[in-house]
């Protein structure tokens, strides 16, 4: 093995005894699939490379083929267990497909997104918006005039931008309309409003109300952060009302735990006294007491399509992009937070 400095590819052709240009096919297998390599030749090429110790640089390599085999993804906070799913299960995928993927955290701010975006979108062969936040739809603005490969994750419906996410009105309602079979009538919401995908599930809500003309009171709505302390919060200020809800909806299985110790700590038992109901799914919902019941958002289906869909842009970007929208189905999970009510 030589010690002085990189090895390169010149180096290695020479000791297996093949062109230079064979030697880059051999590690690049998607520069020409025209050219046939015969496994002799390949063998020849990887004990070089092994008795060497040459190492390859994609990014060098992503000048000459315009392809790094390397996906960016950025997640708006990876303390989102939903969200923190996804990204695991976004990379897990990715490596199925001999891609790499390196993420960023967000940390709900766009300046971060930004300067993190400037790098990837240089180097990378694509990228993965994973959540939504205020002020994101100026990002994919950003990413669409730099002709960026990418898809959004979890970011909601109305953008005109290429997406996965789940039908929020159907979620919305599927959780609604086993709350009213219950036998509830006073339903309050809590979820962050200013974020895109729970603002149309709090249109569809309204919708729910008025066509079912539900009990409304002043207060029902509780729009607060994605923590379960704000959701304590919340809760508390909801069954402190002089007609406090029957049932809540919370727009995150993480809300929905928050609310329910929330209750409990005041002596509100959960079912029995109030319902609670989810929205995600997330690996806690079934292991916590009461196990939650919740919207599932197939978080292995979504990352599937997402990154299915992300690597079509990829192969042919003169696709329209604007165009390429997934929305996959919700489903109602019944567990042990939601009982029927007489009030």
């Amino acid at each position: 093995m030589t010690n002085r400095g990189r090895v390169t590819i010149a180096e290695v052709a020479k000791e297996a005894g093949v062109s230079p240009g064979t030697v880059s096919r051999v590690l690049n297998p998607r520069l020409d699939q025209n050219v046939k390599i015969s496994e002799a030749t390949r063998q020849q090429v990887m004990t070089a490379v092994k008795r060497l110790g040459y190492q390859t640089n994609p990014f060098a390599s992503a000048l000459r083929t315009q392809r790094t085999g390397v996906i960016g993804a950025i997640i708006r906070d990876i303390n989102d267990p939903f969200l923190s799913l996804m990204a695991r299960e976004l990379q897990r995928i990715a490596h199925a497909q001999g891609v790499e993927l390196l993420m960023g955290h967000a940390e709900y701010d766009l300046e971060t997104v930004r300067r993190q975006l400037k790098f990837m979108r240089n180097w990378f062969d694509g990228l993965l918006i994973i959540g939504d936040m205020p002020g994101d739809q100026a990002v994919f603005e950003d990413l669409r005039e730099s002709g960026t490969p990418y898809v959004a994750v979890a970011c909601g419906t109305k953008a005109v931008t290429p997406f996965v996410n789940i039908d929020e009105e159907r979620g919305t309602r599927l959780g609604l309309d086993y709350l009213f079979a219950l036998g509830h009538r006073r339903i309050a919401f809590i979820g962050n409003t200013n974020h895109a995908g729970i603002r149309e599930r709090w249109a569809a809500f309204q919708q729910f109300v008025e066509e079912k003309s539900l009990t409304w009171v002043d207060g029902y709505l509780q729009s607060c952060p994605y923590t379960r302390i704000a959701s304590i919060g919340a809760v508390q200020r909801l069954l402190s009302l002089p007609m406090p809800p029957t049932a809540i909806l919370c727009t995150s299985d993480l809300q929905a735990l928050g609310a329910v110790s929330g209750a409990w700590q005041i002596g509100w038992r959960v079912p029995e006294a109030v319902s609670i109901m989810g929205f995600d799914d997330i690996e806690e919902a079934s292991d916590t007491f009461p196990a939650l019941t919740t919207i599932r958002q197939p978080v292995g289906d979504m990352a599937q399509q997402a990154m299915s869909l992300l690597m079509s842009l990829i192969q042919d970007p003169s696709k329209e992009a604007h165009l390429s929208r997934v929305i996959v189905q919700p489903r109602l999970m019944v567990r042990r937070s939601c009982s029927p009510t007489y009030a």
